[in-house]
């Protein structure tokens, strides 16, 4: 059963370290070789807030040794059950609220927090399925916490009924082709 290697995406650039259980001890520092070979997970029915917990201490204690690799503190990149069935990751992006609202009170913007996010202390968690071919889209254009493009893919009207965002629609909406 080679499960994993069913979900890789030509399109798709090893722009992801790939965390397989707890007790990994190496993580690259340019992201995981594609294609991924078949595994058991150590995170099964993790919650979201679990996943997050776990990278955060993970960076700490790598950070620590000088080993961090190339996991980020603000990325998380989820692949489940689905992804094998539409060749799909949850991508999930941390801004801290105090950072967004400030962002927002400085373009003289209404604070509001669109699309589907998950609220943890200070920190707003955004979350994203997007086709494996559209994550470094999404992550290009989401990475510096801009609020226009936070708001931009949290639209729903480029999001499929399937719950899949469609980067390609807004890929040509961002270039003006649309």
């Amino acid at each position: 059963m080679d499960q994993f290697r069913k979900v890789y995406d030509d399109n798709m650039p090893n722009l992801m370290c790939v965390v397989r259980s707890p007790d990994q001890s190496y993580y690259p520092d340019w992201g995981t070789e594609l294609p991924i070979s078949d595994f058991s997970t150590g995170f099964k029915d993790a919650t979201n807030s679990e996943l997050r917990a776990f990278t955060q201490a993970k960076i700490a204690e790598l950070g620590a040794r000088g080993e961090a690799g190339s996991l980020e503190p603000d990325w998380i990149a989820v692949m489940d059950e689905r992804s094998l069935r539409d060749r799909t990751v949850v991508m999930q992006f941390n801004m801290q609220m105090s950072m967004w609202a400030q962002d927002l009170e400085d373009a003289d913007e209404p604070f509001e927090i669109p699309g589907n996010a998950d609220i943890e202390g200070d920190d707003i968690w955004w979350k994203w399925r997007v086709p494996f071919s559209g994550a470094q889209q999404i992550f290009n254009s989401i990475d510096c916490g801009d609020p226009p493009m936070i708001q931009l893919y949290s639209r729903p009207e480029f999001l499929g009924s399937d719950g899949v965002v469609k980067v390609d629609v807004i890929r040509k909406t961002i270039r003006g082709d649309r």
